[in-house]
């Protein structure tokens, strides 16, 4: 008997059927007897212990009246496991991570961002959206952030290039409260983060941001990021190289904590 769970890539999906089922108001039991499944089975594909049948999703559509959406999501789920580098929300599978490991040279992660900061990096990033879209992406960020950072978050480990700090995107006032807010999740326990000094004379960062996710029970996987999208991977030696990576950015790595100089420093003061 096979009992080797899905890919990660399954756990948004099924965290997309259970909140459907709960804004429904519907138990777990009483959502499995209207589809004819047993409450062991829908609590399989809730959390991504099985890769559920069309034919199911297809009931499960539309006990919960989803207008298709499950259906959808099931078929990019399907269609991502397949051919990992088109999987694109990365955002969401992030945040059923068990830890995330993440490197970024050039500014603060997404999931670790002022609003003030946010708007900052989107706005130059996409010149071609007015102010009210530019708007929409901040909100979006906003909403991974609380993902990312609440309760049900995943561990996080950020390292950093220490331009990603010392630039002052969008101006003083906007880096200097991004610095502080960075203090305050460190101190709250809520991220830890290193960074890697300018003048490392063997610098391992510059090969471009990545980002490692650790499941329960689930093969890690890599996230590399690119001007457009990026690529996905659980491959096994894909992930050790990038592991190794990891580890030469972590030996080059200066531990930052609340009262850092690089966070509690005032930009033009560096």
């Amino acid at each position: 008997m096979n009992t080797a769970l899905p890919s990660a890539m399954w756990l948004p999906f099924g965290a997309r059927v259970l909140r459907a089922r709960s804004d429904k108001g519907l138990s777990r039991a009483e959502l499995a007897r209207t589809v004819g499944v047993t409450d062991d089975k829908l609590r399989e594909v809730e959390y991504a212990h099985c890769r559920p049948a069309r034919t199911l999703v297809e009931r499960v559509d539309t006990a919960l009246g989803a207008d298709h959406q499950l259906v959808d999501a099931w078929a990019i789920t399907l269609q991502a496991e397949a051919f990992p580098n088109e999987f694109g929300d990365m955002r969401e599978l992030g945040a059923h991570a068990a830890r995330l490991w993440e490197h970024q040279p050039m500014a603060v992660p997404t999931y670790l961002r002022t609003r003030e900061y946010s708007r900052a990096i989107l706005g130059p990033a996409h010149p071609d959206l007015d102010g009210d879209q530019v708007e929409a992406m901040v909100d979006e960020e906003m909403a991974h952030r609380a993902a990312m950072t609440g309760p049900d978050g995943p561990g996080l480990r950020v390292v950093l290039n220490e331009p990603a700090l010392t630039r002052p995107q969008g101006g003083a006032a906007v880096v200097n409260a991004q610095r502080g807010f960075l203090a305050d999740l460190i101190e709250a326990g809520i991220v830890t983060m290193g960074v890697i000094p300018e003048q490392t004379p063997r610098h391992p960062g510059l090969g471009g941001a990545f980002r490692l996710m650790e499941f329960e029970d689930r093969p890690s996987m890599v996230y590399a990021f690119a001007a457009q999208g990026g690529e996905l991977t659980a491959d096994p030696a894909q992930v050790g190289r990038c592991t190794m990576v990891r580890d030469a950015i972590e030996h080059a790595a200066v531990e930052l904590t609340p009262d850092s100089e690089i966070l509690t420093s005032r930009w033009p003061g560096l």
